[in-house]
């Protein structure tokens, strides 16, 4: 039996959906703004400090979005178990998208990786980005853990906390 578009039935109202997208678009501008941020703060600094930011911001986007790939991931997956009433399953889950190697792989490793990204650079530059570098990857595992926690708020359908956390961490910037 085929049904019409127009008796189609929906598993979310359009405005369940809008209340769901709002907070996440929000919580992208927000992790943008904090690399903006991030930039303005060092402006005074001098060029170097600039070009070490911008650098470095390069790598800190891709490892963010890493996270947010993988936190994404354990959303679906713990979705699907709370949906099936497998708390157990769904927090077992949740737990396997929490990881915080990246963090100390960073900070061992912080010369290596940016002269392997970015070549050769200026020794001013190049030091100014290690520096900011080894601070930015201390947050690593705290970026991780919140967007673990955040996955998981998102498939209990509460976009409004993550987003919440997301301003606050922006303020503390």
């Amino acid at each position: 039996m085929n049904q019409s578009p127009s008796q189609t039935t929906h598993l979310f109202t359009n405005r369940q959906i809008t209340a769901m997208l709002l907070p996440l678009m929000a919580e992208q501008l927000l992790i943008t703004l904090m690399g903006m941020v991030n930039t303005f703060m060092v402006a005074h600094v001098g060029s170097y400090a600039i070009s070490a930011v911008s650098l470095v911001d390069s790598i800190n986007i891709l490892v963010i979005q890493a996270f947010y790939a993988l936190s994404t991931g354990g959303t679906i997956v713990c979705a699907q178990y709370l949906g099936q009433k497998k708390t157990g399953h769904a927090i077992r889950s949740a737990e396997q998208t929490l990881f915080i190697v990246t963090a100390a792989f960073c900070i061992l490793f912080d010369r290596q990786i940016l002269r392997l990204i970015f070549g050769t650079v200026d020794e001013e530059v190049f030091n100014s980005a290690r520096t900011y570098f080894f601070y930015s990857s201390l947050s690593y595992p705290f970026i991780a853990l919140y967007d673990a926690g955040s996955s998981i708020f998102r498939a209990q359908k509460n976009t409004g906390f993550p987003m919440a956390m997301s301003l606050i961490a922006n303020i503390a910037n």
